[in-house]
């Protein structure tokens, strides 16, 4: 979300669900809160529905915000492939940053490293202060984000900035072509940004590359110091960090961040 005028996930939509599986328990732990807190939900950066329609399937009733059209129009096939459920899901093509749906929410997610899609301070604020306006009260708001180890910085700087890694191959459903997803990431350590390029090879039974696709992201982290500073700075107070979805606490081998807030 770099760029008010682009959808960096526009030209993903087609591949993304087959190379973005989300993290071990991530789903379950998101719907779960969901469900906990017996209220309407609102998903930041919902995409293609992999969290907001189980939700609904949940009986939640759930809006998801994403600025990207073609994720969205993906997620909206994935919704009526999947029929009648006991919640409601809508769709709401806007900017995390600026957005203002006129109510408020019981809980509030950005689940997936959401957020790291906000690169400055500027625009986490301006998030952030979105978010606080549209949180209930009561309600609770609730984001992961990467925590990187010295380990996996080194692998993106250096002499190994920038080489290209096989990623995997990936089969779609229904069709006979495969995907091989093969990706380059380097990081910027002052600036605390990570650039990505991801080269897809759509490959044909005979196992001719018959397309290839070039994509880019760009995501920006913080620290555990850095990320409880902008959180109260926003109006939020800290109930939990955990280091994974199995709500263990944030230790120093913790890849990742997961934040529980409530309004001050």
């Amino acid at each position: 979300m770099a760029n008010r005028n682009r959808a960096e996930y526009d030209p993903w939509a087609e591949f993304y669900d087959l190379t973005n599986l989300g993290l071990p328990g991530e789903a379950e732990f998101y719907v779960g809160q969901a469900i906990r807190c017996e209220g309407e939900t609102l998903e930041l950066g919902c995409g293609t529905g992999r969290i907001a329609i189980p939700m609904a399937m949940s009986g939640v009733h759930v809006t998801g915000l994403d600025n990207s059209q073609a994720m969205l129009e993906r997620c909206r096939a994935k919704k009526r492939a999947v029929g009648p459920v006991p919640g409601k899901l809508k769709l709401v093509k806007a900017d995390m940053r600026d957005f203002n749906l006129g109510k408020t929410f019981e809980f509030i997610a950005a689940p997936y490293r959401a957020l790291m899609h906000l690169l400055t301070p500027e625009d986490q604020c301006a998030c952030l202060e979105c978010v606080h306006r549209h949180l209930a009260d009561d309600g609770l708001f609730i984001f992961n984000c990467w925590n990187p180890l010295p380990s996996q910085v080194a692998t993106m700087t250096g002499a190994q900035a920038g080489m290209l890694r096989y990623v995997g191959s990936h089969q779609r459903p229904g069709f006979s072509l495969s995907l091989r997803h093969f990706c380059a990431m380097m990081c910027d350590e002052t600036h605390q940004v990570l650039s990505e390029q991801h080269i897809i090879h759509v490959v044909n039974p005979k196992g001719r590359v018959t397309r290839t696709e070039v994509l880019s992201l760009e995501r920006a982290w913080l620290s555990p110091r850095e990320t409880d500073n902008l959180v109260r700075l926003c109006g939020f107070e800290v109930e939990a960090v955990f280091g994974d979805f199995d709500c263990n606490p944030l230790g120093p081998t913790s890849a990742e961040m997961i934040w529980v807030l409530r309004k001050m």
